[in-house]
């Protein structure tokens, strides 16, 4: 069941987001994670494609940076959100924060904070396609568009870091999956192939909205490439 609602999210991303890759200068990232149109990030998690020699290092070096990007995403989103939101808007956000952190059992607790994450992701989606917002950037000062800046490089690097864990996936999986000895990583291994293919598919949809406000508002916040830093930012 679990296998066949990631080929689908693949499926629907392959479909809905091509053309927001190609806005922002990945336009392979849809390739990368869906494959040529056949879903060879699906493939991977099945483990359906054709063995490669990997190492254990090779998997928990996956592993840790998809988390990486995952905190950067969630992080930056919910700053960018917050950054750009009512006063209202924020403090909704924050009382659902708090409520979800007093939670004592811990996968409800992460449950709930997840469900916080992709709301916040599809509210930012909204404010980003809002004309209004262009007018909120404009009046900001020298620091607030300093963090602002920041937090959507922050987003657009832990984006490009899953755009090369999708691209190493399919081989990834199927290595560790023809190899015994690495079995007891396969588990953390295709969650962590999964939670790059659903950072993809809300990632595009927020980074469009992202690029089109940084050239109305001429802020930079596109990364070289995955080896750059994180940039601090302090809560806007």
């Amino acid at each position: 069941m679990k296998k066949a609602k990631i080929a689908a999210t693949l499926l629907a991303l392959s479909m809905a987001t091509s053309h927001q890759v190609y806005a922002f200068g990945l336009g392979d990232l849809t390739k990368a994670v869906t494959g040529a149109g056949t879903g060879d990030l699906a493939k991977a998690v099945t483990g359906s494609s054709a063995s490669s020699n990997v190492s254990g290092n090779d998997v928990d070096a996956f592993i840790q940076t998809a988390r990486q990007a995952d905190q950067l995403i969630n992080q930056s989103a919910r700053l960018i959100y917050l950054a750009l939101a009512s006063q209202e808007e924020k403090a909704k956000h924050e009382a659902a924060i708090q409520a979800a952190n007093e939670i004592s059992d811990v996968s409800e607790k992460k449950a709930k904070l997840d469900q916080i994450n992709a709301d916040t992701a599809t509210a930012l989606q909204k404010t980003l396609n809002n004309q209004e917002t262009v007018k909120t950037i404009n009046q900001m000062n020298a620091a607030q568009r300093k963090n602002l800046a920041a937090s959507a490089f922050n987003f657009m690097l832990g984006l490009m870091k899953d755009k090369e864990l999708a691209q190493r996936s399919t081989s990834l999986v199927s290595g560790v999956s023809s190899n015994p000895m690495l079995a007891p990583k396969l588990v953390n291994l295709k969650e962590a192939v999964g939670s790059v293919s659903g950072q993809v598919t809300n990632g595009v949809k927020i980074a469009d909205g992202l690029i089109s406000l940084a050239k109305a508002g001429n802020i930079k916040i596109m990364p070289a490439s995955t080896s750059e830093k994180p940039m601090v930012v302090t809560e806007l």
